[in-house]
């Protein structure tokens, strides 16, 4: 059917007619120079762009052929990672929120330190208060290791190399072994199997310290005082502690994990190279005849358009739902036996009661993992049926996460919030009346630093860059940033009280959010904005301080690149006075803008005074609609924007000539921070 057509490929300058032809109807780089180390230079996530290349190279009925052949298998698999970009932005957010409640869970214990083992009846309910956050902290740090896996794993996923020769995250070919929470496990499983031999062993050290101490009383303030000092310091040691008698038990040895590098690449796996061998066996069956430079073209446009990259995540997806189902059958296990463990009675002697605190730190690590992974669970599944067209579950929006948390998602942090909420109080209402207790002055720590600005010498704990919590929440609640007096008021969110810069926020009422690319493409995509503003030093390019992009080696974000060339109307507003070496480095990079706009060169003092000039030009009525959103019922409406702009810099997002457009709700602005930039 096709004979003709296909025949041409076989003539001698097939090459040089194909390229011809893309350049005059594919813009940025030719995908027949596709090489490893420029992939991130050719725009990637949307089928059209795989329907824009197949159509450049071949006739319109043979390009529906090979379309069609393919077609369902990618656009599931983008489906699913739009999907993934926000549930990663949103188990950001969890996390950075259960990180903040654990430390402030550590100042508590370490407030209400004391001696549970004590008898004294004056102390009785410090001692019970002082279980109560050692528990509950327990349960909070199993949650933020679960947290963790679910952010890591569904970001890296999202990340996945495009190239096939690039390979797998090592972490992905040893799972469940590399899940964050698979440590706690081992360590809790070990901990039920040595139970008996720990608690011989510990016994025995016990009574050779008692003879020894009855035999030489100079000895007694040397060695530990208490039951529980000689477990801690036992606990401490990770080889096996030589017998205090030839026929004394051996301390049993634990096992140790290897670590895996988040960096480390794993190459030649069928994990990278199965969805694009796919893809092609589907090209195959449906074009048997196809020729081989045909062919080899058809793989270069799966691979630079992330064709490919879709089915490798969808693989991913579910080895990753697999290893963490089987984590939670083992936390479910493994809890089970600790608890039965608690429950049963144990000896009177400390040793055994330090033994029994143990399995409490083991099945609250566990409880607190738990909810977290069946939560997850029960969100991956939907998210690995997403189809092309559904309605979306996770919707982009303020915190880097989402606009709002899906009906039903569990409040995972809302009991280590409340104890936290019932603690703070009286630990601040002790502190005002009797100053700091002795659990907290510095004794044997040697690694003491001062406030910067009250001077008291505090331990890391009760310091955070330099500053001590009760300075910190001095500066919140004048309104400033804590940490950096660059900041100020300008980026302080009133509402959270947190500084969008140095603390990572982002705000739906103050209009500002903060994210990368990637979030920048979503946010488009979800909202249809009637224009888009992009700086373009150090935002769309990687150029700094005014120079020309055509001088050295420099780049343009992939993300904004697709937010380009699928938007009619994006603007560039940028400082740089080079405007027309933008134009021809954007033209080269396949990145096509409405306008380039030097604040410079028209003799404008802000970048404001040009979006405000653009806005008035905008003809009325001023409308944007959002577009696949759905509204459960517990979502909250956020005034749609007219226009989004995005910058690197804070100075210029909140520059006082946009407020009067900030207040309107006309815009929305949005801090650039580069992928993998710590700020």
């Amino acid at each position: 059917m096709f004979a003709e057509e296909l025949c041409q490929w076989s003539a001698p300058n097939w090459e040089e007619q194909l390229r011809k032809r893309l350049i005059d109807s594919v813009p940025g780089p030719c995908v027949l120079d596709l090489r490893e180390d420029i992939i991130l230079t050719f725009g990637q996530g949307d089928w059209s762009l795989v329907e824009r290349d197949l159509r450049s190279a071949f006739s319109e009925e043979l390009a529906k052929v090979l379309e069609s052949c393919v077609r369902e298998q990618v656009t599931v698999g983008l489906a699913i990672r739009r999907e993934l970009i926000n549930y990663k932005k949103l188990c950001l957010h969890v996390m950075q929120a259960g990180m903040t409640i654990d430390k402030d869970m550590r100042q508590l214990t370490s407030f209400f330190h004391c001696d549970l083992l004590s008898d004294d009846p004056a102390k009785a309910a410090r001692r019970q208060r002082y279980k109560e956050l050692t528990q509950t902290m327990n349960e909070c740090r199993g949650a933020v290791m679960a947290l963790h896996d679910a952010r890591y794993f569904g970001k890296t996923i999202c990340a996945l190399p495009r190239h096939p020769d690039t390979g797998i995250p090592a972490k992905f070919e040893h799972l469940p072994e590399s899940l964050e929470v698979w440590r706690p496990l081992r360590q809790a499983r070990e901990f039920i199997q040595q139970r008996e031999a720990l608690d011989a062993y510990w016994l025995s050290r016990w009574q050779h310290w008692q003879v020894t101490s009855a035999a030489d009383p100079n000895a007694v303030g040397s060695g530990p005082v208490s039951g529980q000092e000689l477990l801690a310091e036992e606990m401490a040691q990770e080889a096996p502690t030589a017998p205090a008698e030839g026929n004394d038990p051996l301390k049993p040895e634990r096992t140790s994990l290897p670590w895996v590098s988040e960096r480390l690449m794993v190459k030649n796996t069928p994990l990278s190279s199965d969805g694009l061998q796919s893809l092609l066996a589907s090209v195959d069956a449906a074009l048997p005849g196809l020729p081989k430079v045909a062919r080899r073209y058809v793989e270069l446009v799966f691979v630079a358009r992330g064709a490919s990259k879709a089915l490798t995540i969808q693989a991913s997806l579910e080895r990753y739902r697999a290893a963490l189902q089987r984590a939670a059958s083992e936390a479910e296990e493994i809890s089970a036996e600790l608890k039965a463990m608690l429950e049963a009675p144990h000896s009177e002697s400390v040793i055994s009661a330090g033994l029994h605190f143990h399995a409490d730190k083991h099945q609250r690590l566990l409880s607190g993992m738990l909810p977290v992974m069946r939560e997850m669970l029960r969100w991956l599944k939907p998210i690995s049926a997403a189809r092309d067209g559904d309605d979306r579950i996770f919707v982009s929006g303020s915190r880097s996460a989402t606009a709002f948390v899906p009906s039903g998602f569990a409040d995972l942090l809302g009991p280590y919030r409340a104890k936290v909420g019932e603690h703070r109080g009286a630990m601040l209402n002790e502190l005002a009346e009797t100053g700091w207790p002795c659990s907290t002055r510095p004794a044997k720590e040697v690694h003491l630093q001062s406030c910067r600005r009250c001077g008291e010498r505090r331990s890391k704990l009760w310091l955070h860059r330099q500053l001590c919590f009760s300075c910190e929440g001095e500066l919140r609640s004048e309104g400033c940033c804590p940490y950096s007096e660059r900041c100020g008021k300008r980026s302080f969110c009133p509402h959270a009280r947190r500084c969008i810069v140095c603390e990572a926020w982002s705000c739906d009422e103050c209009r500002l959010l903060r994210g990368d690319g990637e979030d920048v493409w979503q946010l488009v995509g979800q909202l249809t904005p009637a224009i888009v503003f992009l700086d373009f030093d150090r935002t769309l390019a990687t150029t700094k301080a005014g120079g020309s992009p055509l001088e050295g080696n420099h780049s343009v974000d992939s993300d904004l690149a697709a937010v380009c060339s699928g938007h009619s109307r994006v603007q560039v507003i940028t400082r740089n006075s080079r405007k027309e070496d933008i134009e021809k480095f954007l033209a080269m990079k396949g990145c096509p803008v409405s306008k380039v706009r030097s604040v410079k060169r028209e003799g404008l003092r802000t970048k404001a005074e040009a979006i405000l000039e653009e806005m008035k030009c905008l003809a009325p009525p001023l409308t944007c609609s959002v577009v696949d959103v759905p509204a459960p019922a517990q979502a909250q409406e956020i005034p749609t924007p007219l226009a989004i702009f995005v910058d690197d810099d804070i100075r210029e997002l909140t520059d006082p000539g946009l407020q009067p457009l900030v207040d309107e709700g006309r815009l929305l602005r949005f801090l650039f921070v580069r992928a993998g930039s710590k700020t």
